[in-house]
């Protein structure tokens, strides 16, 4: 639950700088498509984790503003679809993320659960930050 209604919250979603900002380990966002976020929009985004650079491109598969947001990615490693749903609660929103990934090379399959927890730690703790940034914002109650 983040206390600002889904207007307020995603910008926060689609917005290169915005992502660097709450996103723990997105050290670089490059829009490769030209104007505002939607669908078909395509990014080049670089993270760092454990000492390890991943570079990935991005495409904004379904935009539905202040709804949803759903980003499909490519790598080297894996593909992966996050699914990113805003509801309207009581003057609020509750955020919900889904990812869906698979693993491109048996390495990586072979250390999926590990893989996965780390991720999954990782989300928590970007969701975290995501909440105190929007709810941080002197706009977020007023939009």
């Amino acid at each position: 639950m983040i206390a600002a209604p889904p207007a307020a919250v995603f910008p926060w979603l689609a917005d290169s700088e915005m992502r660097c900002r709450w996103m723990g380990s997105l050290v670089e966002s490059e829009p490769l498509t030209e104007g505002p976020p939607r669908l078909g929009s395509r990014y080049r985004d670089v993270f760092q984790d454990h000492g390890r650079r991943i570079e990935l491109e991005a495409e904004l598969v379904e935009v539905d503003e202040h709804r949803a947001l759903v980003v499909h990615l490519v790598s080297d490693l894996f593909d992966a679809t996050i699914s990113q749903r805003l509801e309207a609660v009581d003057g609020g929103t509750r955020f919900t993320a889904v990812i869906e990934t698979t693993y491109r090379k048996l390495a990586a399959r072979l250390l999926a659960s590990i893989v996965t927890r780390h991720a999954q730690g990782q989300l928590e703790e970007d969701l975290a930050r995501l909440k105190r940034l929007v709810e941080s914002e002197p706009a977020a109650a007023l939009t």
